[in-house]
């Protein structure tokens, strides 16, 4: 059984919008003030596409513009990709890796609910890693009072990793002849 955990349960909600007849440099004003590398787009209070810092570099910086001659419009990335709050958080992992980006703004009936980054995702995959080490500890003596063979012919050796035949039990793991010696 796999466990689902939506994206509503992780993303970042109050995420920061400006609308899509602004200046650039009110755009820029507004990430400077809330310390924040993406803005989103929006027309008529719907989102419609992203201004990241990288868009900035890549679309006024590079070409030496002056950012008020440069619109909204065409310094965002258009259409907006999304994912409803009720999808698994899996499923936005695999998204964001097949589209190459790194924000992820969650919408609800053409409304936007919330943003999900990949730091997001990482801090959330950290954190499932802690909790399954966790639980693995909390049953290791039930699990080493279970009667185990004290000799399996081929396995993995809980202390070095490595695939090896002759495994021996000693003080609740299985080890190789090299990890026993030790």
């Amino acid at each position: 059984m796999e466990a689902r955990l939506p994206v509503k349960d992780i993303m970042t909600r109050g995420v920061a919008t400006i609308d899509i007849k602004s200046k650039v440099t009110e755009m820029a004003g507004k990430m400077l003030e809330f310390d924040i590398g993406s803005i989103i787009i929006t027309d008529n209070n719907s989102p419609v596409g992203i201004v990241t810092e990288r868009d900035m570099v890549k679309k006024i910086i590079s070409k030496n513009l002056k950012p008020d001659k440069v619109s909204l419009k065409d310094l965002m990335t258009s259409p907006l990709i999304t994912i409803p709050g009720s999808e698994d958080v899996n499923d936005a992992m695999q998204k964001m890796v097949k589209m190459q980006i790194r924000r992820l703004p969650v919408v609800e009936n053409s409304k936007l609910a919330g943003i999900v980054t990949d730091i997001d995702l990482i801090a959330i995959s950290a954190e499932m890693g802690n909790i399954f080490s966790d639980l693995i500890e909390m049953h290791r003596e039930r699990l080493i009072s279970m009667e185990v063979p004290q000799q399996i012919l081929q396995g993995i050796c809980e202390e070095c990793g490595d695939l090896v035949d002759n495994l021996r039990f000693v003080n609740g793991k299985l080890l190789c002849e090299n990890c026993r010696e030790t």
